[in-house]
């Protein structure tokens, strides 16, 4: 019999992560009431088992909370729940608690999609089965179940989702980065944030494996479990462990492959390849298979993505460098001159990482919240144009860029200011790019 059969759970957040774990507690017996703060939600793919109700958050008589990743850690109901006595769960803490795969769990500020996607490819090459789900995807409830023993389960997880699990412990945890990022989601403390992202490496079993960063300070050095393995990854030579030596992805500084063989741009997806050899390794993939798996990756949307060669001017599109750390390094991916379009949600962060990729940028369009910071902060060491929405900047960015340039949408920012993701922010501007006239 299911642990959870005839146990009281409460869901608060009827989104998807929301349904995907009420529909898993139900299937295992639990008596599940999901709540929202909307009035009437509209939920498609309920199991009509689960009791759902609108107007805000209730508890009515459960021992077990699951919060969406969307509540904060600092919200006074949850925070009254905890102190009331109920047990706080992760959805993807619950939905790991009945893996029967082993789990890839990838975490970090940025290139997590990235990373999650390419141990994908270089496992399916190597022949095992793969689920993708998590952060990316569907929620990790939803297609847990989806693969058995043979196969793996490869889930990127953020720091929304984990913060709030008491045992979350992937067989092999990638690790990528921490930049300054979401502390607003913390209450402004970056170190809250932080302990959020490392969180992914508490609950590693013996013979379970760490995939570190080795040059970011916090990751590189971060404690492990008694018996995990430790295995570091940087885009520079590596005596032990992923590295780059004379433009090849080495391992033990042995070359196994052209760097330039990788069909995605940029030294830091150097880095997420490196960090996918290193995860399917540990999991028993060969490495020939892999470097085949990563030859045919051919990248995620809204990251350095190609959109048009208009009058010999590269269009660009990395709408998903939602970050100021996460933009420098797709900037620094490029060579020759850049015509850049930046600007969005302010969050208040450090913008340093942005400013120090300018060199070679010939011109700096900015919009958005963060337009007026940027425009002060970059002063005079670029041609800067401030301008209301997407469709004028493209245009501006079409009058300013030459044959030879790229245009790049490089945020730096979230998108939330003006849409409702940065997939739909790259969207709009992949649209205006398609409509600049012949």
């Amino acid at each position: 019999m299911s642990r959870w059969a005839g146990r009281r759970v409460a869901v608060w957040g009827a989104a998807r992560s929301g349904v995907a774990a009420a529909n898993l507690l139900v299937d295992l017996g639990a008596s599940v009431v999901l709540s929202d703060n909307r009035d009437s939600p509209e939920v498609e793919g309920l199991d009509p088992r689960v009791e759902l109700r609108g107007g805000g958050n209730v508890l009515d008589g459960a021992e077990v909370l699951v919060p969406s990743p969307g509540i904060r850690p600092g919200t006074p109901a949850l925070r009254a729940a905890v102190e009331g006595g109920v047990r706080l769960m992760g959805e993807v803490e619950l939905a790991a608690s009945v893996a029967t795969a082993p789990i890839v769990a990838i975490g970090g500020t940025d290139g997590k999609s990235t990373t999650t996607e390419m141990i994908a490819a270089c496992l399916r090459a190597a022949g095992r089965p793969v689920v993708v789900a998590g952060n990316i995807g569907e929620p990790l409830s939803a297609r847990v179940r989806d693969v058995g023993p043979e196969g793996v389960v490869v889930a990127e997880i953020s720091a929304f989702q984990i913060w709030s699990c008491r045992r979350f412990a992937p067989q092999v945890a990638v690790l990528t980065n921490i930049a300054e990022d979401h502390a607003d989601y913390f209450d402004g403390d970056f170190e809250a944030y932080a302990a959020a992202k490392l969180r992914l490496l508490r609950d590693l079993p013996p013979g379970g494996t760490a995939v570190l960063r080795a040059e970011d300070p916090r990751v590189g050095p971060a404690a492990l479990p008694a018996g995990v393995r430790r295995v570091a990854f940087a885009i520079h030579p590596m005596q032990r462990g992923f590295g780059v030596r004379g433009g090849q992805l080495t391992v033990d500084d042995r070359p196994l492959m052209p760097a330039a063989d990788l069909p995605v741009m940029g030294r830091h997806n150097q880095a997420n390849a490196l960090a996918a050899l290193a995860a399917g390794r540990a999991l028993g993939a060969p490495l020939g298979s892999m470097l085949a798996g990563l030859r045919g990756y051919r990248g995620l949307p809204h990251r350095m993505e190609p959109v048009r060669t208009w009058r010999g001017v590269r269009w660009i599109n990395d709408s998903k460098a939602t970050n100021p750390h996460a933009a420098g390094a797709g900037l620094r991916a490029l060579d020759g001159p850049r015509v850049v379009i930046a600007g969005g949600y302010e969050k208040g962060i450090s913008l340093d990482p942005f400013l120090s990729a300018l060199d070679g940028v010939r011109h700096l369009i900015v919009t958005g919240q963060t337009a007026a910071r940027l425009r002060e902060l970059v002063g005079a060491r670029v041609p800067v144009s401030m301008v209301g929405d997407m469709a004028s900047a493209v245009q501006r960015a079409a009058e300013v860029a030459e044959a030879g340039d790229a245009v790049v949408l490089s945020p730096a920012a979230s998108s939330f200011d003006a849409y409702r993701g940065f997939d739909e922010r790259g969207d709009v501007f992949k649209r205006w790019v398609g409509a600049l006239p012949e």
